[in-house]
């Protein structure tokens, strides 16, 4: 555990940081760009795209009519 909070990360660009709610109402929490800490669901918009899905370890945005996942990150 303390290699994971000693790790770098990557803060330039979009991250899944977590993912909560069940399978009916799912949520995630999604860092964005500049650093802020977006609460989403699906059909909400964040980081130039919408949630298209949120399941499992993964958000998906559809981003100008392509698929971009975001997976969380593995410690």
């Amino acid at each position: 555990m303390a290699d994971l909070a000693t790790s770098a990360a990557r803060l330039d660009r979009t991250a899944l940081i977590g993912i909560f709610g069940s399978e009916a109402a799912p949520g995630a929490l999604v860092r964005t760009r500049n650093g802020r800490i977006a609460r989403v669901g699906i059909g909400d918009k964040v980081a130039g795209g919408t949630v298209a899905a949120i399941g499992g370890d993964q958000l998906v945005l559809n981003v100008g009519g392509r698929a971009k996942a975001l997976k969380l990150p593995r410690g």
